[in-house]
């Protein structure tokens, strides 16, 4: 189901669920159960086809005498019949029931953070919901509900806690207990055990789609449409009342700690989530001059959450953060939906959140554990990274170099002087380049690189004229249009302007026509056309130079160069390659195509013999003036 299709369907059980909420939820049933059906009859029929053809083998071997003979002669049919229908089975019935990996993280223990256990214990006493057979700290800014069956979908499932510290060092322990309690009250059912159910059940289909998809052979591909047909179809029916699900999950959050502490984590989460991104992007950009990464990353973000909050930043970021719609395929509401759900009146939804007066849940949860738990996490991040941490260092020393190469010298061409100036802005990010940008395009304003550059500066700096630069920039080179678009459509779609989707439209154009050209540019057509091949000297003697180290398994050789209708100026040859009695009385064509393609690349294109399905268009080649190399 593509989005065309979605988007109206999901409007419209909006509304029946708003009109009749019974009636819908029994529509949503009925689907569900006859998922189960569907999925049911597709194993039971390759099932059932699988005992027949054992049924029909053990009979024939019971009856002896003449069966026997009509056993041996339908062997091999029976066998051919019967394996794909076991391996079907054997699969589906493996990946339904092998266990999913557990969730990673630090375990922590009671005795460890007896306060936050305290805490869980209170939650899951009053929302009348599962224990918590884990729970684990990790390095990210939000809290999660996971579930694990013990038999892959179905069976005892443990319920892990995963608990983000960045998270707990930015928020108060309220704050805190409503991210995990929102979480939880998916588990718990605080929607109701049908809309608990059907919370789960979306989640199982996204698995069984994923073993579906698994499944291959003729008889595979036939089961596997109803199916293919039914997910959409289930996801669109269950979106309305996934999303409906996030409210009340909201609101039984809000009824835990209170509405006002529920909506400043709202808030809390968003804000501290944005400066925590920056707080990484900052950290990442010393890789430019620091060859390894910090040991503290867990002690530093301690410290900059506990800073006062920034006000006027915090306000910018809600702003930003309300403006922004739920995706299409997104159950959960946006931020202003779910602030609007739970009262907050229009004036103070754009309200910072409160300064933290209290300790942050992670200092009250963990006391004097937390020591620990930072060093951990921080030294496990730096195992983590630093491997690519040092080859990226090792990048930017060389560019350094480089830029400095250049810099020394006492003249420089166009493209140097281009080089000089793209390096320089990688290199110092942070400064201001557009002066230097507009100099060289007043110098160069035919050169499409410059314009492209001082355009995605303009758009960094919220200045709107970066458009038409990149327009021009297009204009003067097709290759730039993909970038190009992509920074415009990313300047507009952040604005909510509509003319983002000009910009979308023309990188999805020109994607499809790249992805031709590649496809013509690699595939070598039986009926493709060719024209002579016009070789420098250098060219054709490095490709006869080849050819000849392949003697006497070649006998001769020929080449022409390819016509693209995707890339009419492309230079994409064809060699046709005649084999030495030897080589073909062995057989060893193949082997040779791979000697000659090991021999080095001195012509971009394909090698070929004049063997189906290709040999209509070796003639065509060597019908071609100059054709001949050996």
């Amino acid at each position: 189901m593509n989005t065309a299709d979605f988007e109206p369907m999901v409007a419209r059980l909006e509304r029946e669920s708003e009109t009749s909420p019974w009636g819908y939820k029994a529509k949503v049933a009925l689907l569900a159960l006859l998922g189960f059906g569907l999925l049911g009859l597709m194993l039971g029929v390759a099932g059932a086809g699988l005992l027949v053809l054992v049924g029909i083998a053990v009979a024939l071997l019971a009856t002896g005498g003449g069966a026997l003979i009509v056993l041996l002669k339908l062997g091999k049919l029976l066998v051919l019949l019967a394996l794909p229908l076991w391996f079907l089975v054997k699969s589906s019935l493996q990946a339904l029931f092998v266990r999913l990996p557990a969730p990673q993280g630090l375990p922590v223990t009671r005795q460890q953070a007896p306060h936050l256990f305290a805490a869980l214990e209170d939650m899951r006493r009053r929302m009348k919901g599962p224990r918590f057979h884990q729970v684990l700290l990790v390095d990210d800014m939000n809290a999660a509900v996971v579930q694990r069956p013990l038999f892959g979908l179905i069976g005892f499932p443990r319920n892990y806690l995963l608990l983000g510290l960045p998270l707990l060092e930015s928020t108060s322990p309220a704050e805190a207990l409503a991210v995990v309690a929102h979480e939880y009250g998916h588990l718990a059912g605080s929607h109701g055990r049908f809309g608990a159910f059907i919370y789960r059940l979306r989640l199982s289909w996204a698995t069984i789609q994923a073993i579906v998809d698994q499944w291959t052979g003729v008889l595979a591909g036939l089961l596997r449409k109803p199916l293919r047909w039914y997910a959409p179809y289930f996801n669109a029916y269950t979106f309305v009342l996934a999303r409906a699900n996030e409210y009340e999950a909201d609101a039984a959050s809000a009824a835990l700690v209170g509405r006002e502490a529920a909506v400043s984590a709202l808030k809390r989460v968003d804000v501290s989530g944005r400066d925590y991104a920056r707080f990484l992007e900052a950290t990442f950009k010393t890789m430019r001059t620091e060859s390894a990464p910090p040991d503290d990353l867990s002690d530093r973000w301690a410290r900059v959450a506990a800073e006062p909050l920034q006000r006027d930043r915090a306000r910018q970021d809600l702003v930003q953060a309300l403006g922004r719609d739920p995706g299409v395929a997104d159950t959960h509401p946006s931020l202003r939906q779910r602030l609007k759900a739970l009262g907050v009146p229009d004036h103070q939804l754009d309200e910072p959140p409160t300064p933290l007066t209290t300790e942050s849940a992670a200092v009250r949860w963990l006391r004097e554990h937390l020591p620990s738990v930072r060093k951990t996490l921080q030294t496990q991040w730096k195992d983590q990274v630093s491997r690519g941490w040092r080859e990226q260092f090792q990048e930017w020393t060389e560019l350094r170099h480089r830029l400095q190469s250049l810099q020394a010298q006492n003249e420089r061409s166009v493209t140097e002087e281009h080089e000089v100036l793209r390096l320089t802005v990688q290199l110092h990010p942070d400064d201001n380049h557009l002066p230097a940008a507009r100099a060289f395009n007043e110098a160069h304003p035919d050169l499409a690189i410059g314009l492209y550059l001082e355009g995605m500066l303009r758009l960094k700096a919220d200045d709107e004229t970066g458009l038409a630069l990149l327009d021009r920039a297009m204009t003067l080179d097709e290759e730039a249009i993909r970038p190009a678009c992509e920074r415009a459509f990313e300047f507009l779609s952040q604005r909510k302007d509509p003319r983002a989707q000009a910009y979308a439209d023309r990188w999805q154009h020109r994607q499809n026509f790249e992805a031709e050209r590649q496809r013509q540019l690699s595939t070598l057509e039986p009926a493709g056309a060719v024209t002579p091949a016009e070789l420098s000297a250098d060219e054709r003697d490095a490709l006869v130079e080849m050819l000849r180290t392949l003697k006497p398994r070649v006998a001769g050789a020929w080449v022409a160069r390819r016509v693209l209708p995707a890339a009419p100026q492309a230079r994409s040859f064809v060699v046709v390659l005649r084999p030495g009695w030897w080589t073909r009385w062995r057989n060893q064509g193949g082997q040779l195509l791979q000697a000659a393609v090991n021999g080095g690349e001195t012509v971009a294109g394909h090698f070929c013999l004049e063997v189906a399905p290709y040999k209509a268009l070796c003639k065509r080649i060597q019908a071609q003036e100059g054709a001949r190399l050996l």
